[in-house]
């Protein structure tokens, strides 16, 4: 399908909301893993870079209350949709973020296409591995802020722990692990899986620039959206949602923004991962 036309995916708000979850993102990985592998060189030349302490620890927190402020953007935004414009579709529906049965059975297509034996799934506005990200971002958020807060404010949290079991339970030390292994997961999840499904797919690179630009193309999505193409063409919906084409400069700014958080995500997590497989090296030797 040749065609220049282009349509709205991302609104500015959704641009801007995740905008402040690359920023916090990264800044909470660059301030935090090099306490995780304190034991290495670019823990501590990475942690010296980041101002080293307590110059780090302010970023981290700084980067915690922002991944707060999108949250609450986020939940915010929920609210308004559900309650006041009764919009039931973001629970339900192809419009929806949640896992439905559609997306069990195109996972199945998808393992079937993959060993060829069959034709690839037809997704509609959100393929499966984009809800199970969505959820992922939701379920991780929760963990670290809990975890988080009991870490900045270890003494008021004990105090919720009933008097009984204070002795029993040492609350900070539990936060901690839950804090470092979720944060690990988070990084190699986001620095390897969103960013090969997302960026590195042949026909994004280097990367793809609709969560920068807000815009699609025609033929994309036609190509990787067909069920959303058809039904919002079926409805009359597709023409409203038809944008300008972000031109040479949208491209040029996307790919100056996007392309040094890819290549530092992919050089931490490389980092991560030469860390770890020196340490089991270690345990075993």
């Amino acid at each position: 399908m040749a065609s220049d036309s282009h349509f709205l995916r991302f609104s500015l708000f959704h641009r801007f909301s995740h905008f402040l979850v690359i920023i916090s993102f990264f800044g909470l990985v660059l301030t935090g893993m090099p306490l995780v592998f304190k034991d290495y060189g670019w823990a501590h030349w990475l942690y010296g870079v980041m101002g080293g302490y307590p110059t780090a620890g302010i970023i981290h927190r700084i980067c915690a209350l922002i991944t707060f402020f999108a949250a609450f953007l986020h939940f915010a935004y929920l609210s308004v949709q559900t309650l006041i414009k009764k919009d039931r579709g973001i629970f339900w529906g192809p419009d929806s973020l949640l896992i439905q049965p559609k997306d069990l059975l195109n996972i199945l297509g998808d393992v079937l296409w993959f060993f060829r034996l069959g034709s690839r799934p037809n997704y509609d506005r959100w393929i499966y591995w984009e809800k199970m990200e969505y959820l992922s971002l939701m379920w991780g958020t929760f963990v670290m802020a809990t975890t988080g807060f009991v870490l900045w404010f270890p003494v008021q949290a004990t105090s919720f722990v009933p008097a009984n079991l204070a002795n029993y339970i040492d609350l900070p030390s539990l936060a901690l692990v839950g804090h470092r292994y979720e944060a690990l997961l988070a990084a190699g999840f986001i620095f390897t899986i969103h960013f090969f499904h997302t960026h590195l797919l042949p026909e994004n690179m280097p990367v793809d620039e609709a969560m920068f630009t807000g815009r699609i193309s025609e033929e994309h999505m036609a190509h990787e959206r067909g069920v959303y193409y058809e039904r919002l063409k079926e409805s009359g919906e597709l023409e409203a949602l038809k944008v300008r084409p972000s031109g040479c400069a949208g491209s040029l700014v996307s790919k100056i923004m996007g392309l040094p958080f890819l290549v530092v995500g992919l050089l931490i997590v490389g980092f991560m991962l030469a860390s770890l497989i020196c340490s089991l090296f270690t345990l075993i030797c």
